[in-house]
C-alpha cells in the first residue's frame, strides 16, 4: 500500500524499532545475557540522567522485548547509569560484570551517550547480550548541530531524541525576524531551549534577517542600540541559547569598505564586490559590536562567524580579514568549498555548494583553519556530516559510506591539525537516522580508527540491518555507489537543477524557462514573492555549451556503476530476513531514486546538446530532423525513468521531500512531469515545421 506524503514522520517517530535478530549467535562465555530479572538504576535526578533512563527502558522493551523495571537501587542484576569524572568532558563509559552493566559519563550528558552506545552495541548484536569488559566513548566534536530533518525549524521530541542519538549535541535554527519569528511561524525560544536541555542539546540560532540587517554601519551613531534591539533582543529573550551563527548573506550591512558595493542585494552588473558576499575590512567593527551586544545578556554565548560567502576572493583578502577578527569568537568555514578544479573527462570540475562528492578539506579551509589556529581562535566546520549534502535534494541521505569514510578521516585529521573543535552537520536539508550518520557517529568516536575500523562497522551495520549472510554484498552495493560519486556533478548548473529536486525536473527547448512546478515553493523579502516557485532552482538548465560533452561522458561513468550497485542490491532483496524486509527497501530505495536523478540530469543534458543542434543557424533539414528525433527518444527515455520512480516514491514518502523546499517529486508531481514531457512533444512537432 503506498504512504500518504508525510507518513515517513510516522516512522521517524518510531525511536527503537524491533531488533532481536533471527541469525543472532548463541551467548558467549564473555557476555552477560539481560533477562527480565534485570532492572535500570539512575544514580543521579539531573534531568538528562532521568531523561535517558525512560528511553534505556523503551529500548529494551521495544527493540529487545524485554520489560525491565526502574528502581532507586540495587546492587546486582542492574543497569546503573551515573556521573563520574574523566580526563576528556566528552567521555562515556561502560563496564559490564556478571551481573552489573554500569554506565558513567563526565557529564548527565555523556552519561546518556553512555546508554545509546550501549543500545548501540545491542542492535548490532541482535539480542541482549553484553560483552563484559570496560570501554571508554569519547566523542571527538562539540558542537555537532543539526536543522530539522522532521519540519522546517520544528522539533519533536521523538527528533530531539533521535538527534542525540546520532550523537550530535545541538540543534540550529531559523530566525527570520528577532526575537522568535521563524521561517515557519513564531516559537516560544525558552521552551524549545528546555527541552532540547532534557536531551542533552543546545540551541544555536541562525539570524537569517536580510533588510533588517542592512540599515546600519557598525560605526553608525546610534549602533549600539539598532545592533542591541536586532541581536541582544534574540539573547535577551532567551538568554540560554548557546549560540549564533552568523553568514554574509543574512547579516550583511552597508560597508564602508571602497571595493564594496554596500547592500549585497544592490549589485549592479560590473559594479564594486557585494558586502555579504566579500571579506569587507569593516566585518572585524560588526562582529565586535554584535559580541558586545549579545554577551552582556548571555557572557559563555558561542559566536560563530561563518566565512562562506567569500570563498571565491583572493587568499589575501581572506586571510587580512580573519587577521583582523577578535579571538574570543568562533571562526567558522565551509569544509570542501574552494578547492582547486579536477579535471574529469576533459573539463574542469568543482564543488560549487556542499557535496561529498570531494574529500576536503579544501584550499580554502585549510589557509583559514591555519590562521586561526596561529591566532588562538576556536575553529568549527561546515561538513555535512548528518549525511546529507547538495548532490542530490530530496533523498535522507546520500548512501555512498566510503566517500563519508574519506570525509571523516580528513575530519580527524584537521582536528590535529588545526584544532578543529566543532561541526555543523547539516545545512537546510536536517538530519534524518540512517546508515550514514551512524557510521559517522562511529568515526568521529576517539577509541575508534576510522582508516582501519571503518570498513568492519560498515559490514556490522549490512549484517545487522539485511542478514548476516548477505552482509557482504551490500557492502559491494555500497562500494559500487561510493565509487559512482567520484563522476557525480557538484557544479551549479546540476545543483541549482535536475539534481535539486530529482526526476520532476521539466524539460524545455534551449533557453526555454522552465514551467512553474506543480506545488511552489516562493522565497519571501520583506512581503514581496520571488522567484517562479522553483526554490534554489535556476529558471533554465544552464550548462554552459563548452562543457557539456564532458558533463555527459561524466554521467556516462556514474550511471552504470550506480546501476551495477542497484542490480545487486535487488537481487539479495528476496534473501533479506522478513523483519528486516522493510529497511532493507528503503535502503535499496534511495539507491534507485539517486539512478533516476543522474538519468534526467543525463537526459536534460543530452536533450540540451540536440536541442541546440536542431535550432542552430544554418543547420541543414537532414541535422534538424535527426537532432528532433534524438530529442523524441530522449523524452520516451525520460517518461520510462518517471514511471519507474513512481514505485519508490509511493512507497518511501520520504524520498521526494526536503524541509524547505517540501514534495518536488512526490507521485503528483511525477504524474505532473509525464504531462509535461508531453508539452515538450508538442514543443518538437512545432520545431519541426
Amino acid at each position: 500500500m503506498a504512504e500518504k506524503n508525510y507518513d515517513f514522520r510516522k516512522r521517524l517517530a518510531i525511536l527503537h524499532p524491533p531488533r532481536l535478530a533471527s541469525d543472532a549467535e548463541p551467548v558467549q562465555a564473555d557476555e552477560t545475557l539481560l533477562d527480565t530479572g534485570w532492572k535500570i538504576v539512575p544514580l543521579s535526578d539531573a534531568p538528562v540522567i532521568q531523561q535517558v533512563t525512560l528511553d534505556l527502558q523503551d529500548y529494551f522493551r521495544n527493540s529487545m522485548a524485554l520489560e525491565l523495571p526502574i528502581v532507586p537501587e540495587g546492587t546486582e542484576k542492574v543497569i546503573t547509569i551515573g556521573i563520574s569524572p574523566e580526563p576528556d568532558p566528552l567521555t562515556s563509559r561502560l563496564t559490564a560484570s556478571e551481573n552489573v552493566v554500569a554506565i558513567t559519563g563526565a557529564t548527565e550528558r555523556e552519561a546518556a551517550q553512555g546508554c545509546y552506545r550501549l543500545e548501540d552495541e545491542l542492535n548490532l548484536r541482535g539480542l541482549p547480550a553484553v560483552k563484559q569488559g570496560s570501554r571508554t566513548f569519547t566523542r571527538l566534536f562539540s558542537p555537532r548541530m543539526t536543522h530539522s530533518g522532521w519540519e522546517f525549524e520544528h522539533f519533536p521530541d521523538e527528533h530531539l531524541a533521535q538527534i542525540a542519538h546520532a550523537g550530535m549535541d545541538a540543534i540550529l535554527i531559523f530566525l527570520r525576524e528577532p526575537p522568535d519569528m521563524t521561517r515557519n511561524g513564531r516559537i516560544d525560544v525558552n521552551a524549545e531551549v528546555a527541552r532540547a536541555a532534557k536531551y542533552g542539546l543546545d540551541v544555536y540560532i541562525y539570524p537569517h534577517f536580510h533588510t533588517q540587517a542592512a540599515e546600519c554601519h557598525p560605526l553608525d551613531p546610534g549602533a549600539e542600540k539598532f545592533y542591541d534591539d536586532l541581536y541582544g533582543s534574540i539573547i535577551r529573550n532567551a538568554p540560554g541559547i548557546k549560540g549564533l551563527v552568523f553568514v554574509g548573506e543574512s547579516i550583511a550591512f552597508p560597508s564602508r569598505d571602497p571595493d564594496t558595493a554596500g547592500y549585497w542585494w544592490n549589485r549592479v552588473p560590473g559594479a564594486k564586490k557585494m558586502n555579504g558576499f566579500y571579506p569587507s575590512t569593516d566585518w572585524p567593527d560588526w562582529i565586535r559590536l554584535v559580541r558586545d551586544v549579545t554577551r552582556r545578556y548571555n557572557p559563555d554565548l558561542d559566536l560563530l562567524f561563518w566565512t562562506y560567502n567569500w570563498f571565491w576572493a583572493e587568499e589575501k583578502e581572506r586571510l587580512a580579514l580573519i587577521e583582523k577578527l577578535p579571538t574570543d569568537i568562533t571562526l567558522h568555514v565551509t569544509y570542501e568549498m574552494g578547492d582547486n578544479a579536477i579535471e574529469k573527462c576533459g573539463i574542469p570540475t568543482w564543488v560549487t555548494d556542499y557535496s561529498i562528492t570531494t574529500d576536503g578539506p579544501g584550499t580554502v579551509f585549510a589557509s583559514e583553519a591555519a590562521l586561526a589556529a596561529k591566532r588562538g581562535i576556536r575553529l568549527t566546520s561546515m561538513t555535512n556530516t548528518g549525511g546529507m549534502t547538495w548532490d542530490c535534494g530530496v533523498v535522507p541521505y546520500m548512501p555512498v559510506p566510503f566517500r563519508w569514510q574519506k570525509r571523516c578521516c580528513s575530519i580527524r585529521e584537521s582536528r590535529k591539525k588545526w584544532g578543529l573543535a566543532g561541526l555543523m552537520d547539516s545545512h537546510h536539508y536536517g538530519f534524518t537516522p540512517g546508515v550514514i550518520p551512524e557510521l559517522v557517529k562511529f568515526a568521529f568516536t576517539a577509541e575508534n580508527d576510522a582508516e582501519k575500523d571503518f570498513a568492519v562497522q560498515a559490514h556490522a551495520i549490512a549484517a545487522r540491518d539485511f542478514g548476516k549472510a548477505n552482509a557482504d554484498s551490500v557492502v559491494a552495493v555500497w562500494k559500487d555507489w561510493s565509487d559512482a560519486f567520484y563522476w557525480h556533478s557538484a557544479t551549479t548548473y546540476d545543483q541549482y537543477g535536475p539534481l535539486r529536486v530529482g526526476p520532476s525536473y521539466p524539460f524545455t527547448l534551449p533557453g526555454v524557462t522552465m514551467p512553474d512546478p506543480l506545488h511552489p515553493q516562493y522565497e519571501y523579502n520583506n512581503g514581496i514573492k520571488h522567484g517562479t516557485g522553483w526554490k534554489y532552482m535556476f529558471p533554465t538548465y544552464s550548462c554552459p555549451v563548452d562543457r557539456l560533452e564532458g558533463s555527459i561522458a561524466m554521467a556516462e561513468k556514474e550511471l552504470p556503476l550506480l546501476d551495477a550497485g542497484n542490480r545487486k542490491m535487488q537481487a539479495l532483496l528476496p534473501r533479506v530476513p522478513a523483519e528486516k524486509q522493510d529497511f532493507a527497501k528503503r535502503e535499496a530505495g534511495i539507491g534507485s531514486f539517486l539512478y533516476h536523478t543522474v538519468r534526467t540530469q543525463y537526459n536534460v543534458m543530452c536533450y540540451l546538446r540536440a536541442g541546440l543542434k536542431a535550432t542552430a543557424e544554418g543547420v541543414s533539414p537532414e541535422e534538424k530532423a535527426a537532432a528532433i528525433a534524438e530529442m523524441r527518444r530522449i523524452l520516451d527515455d525520460e517518461e520510462q525513468n518517471v514511471r519507474e520512480t513512481i514505485p519508490l516514491v509511493e512507497y518511501d514518502s520520504r524520498l521526494g521531500w526536503e524541509p524547505t523546499m517540501l514534495y518536488t517529486t512526490d507521485a503528483d508531481c511525477l504524474n505532473w512531469k509525464l504531462e509535461q514531457l508531453n508539452d515538450a512533444r508538442k514543443d518538437l512537432k512545432s520545431l519541426s515545421k
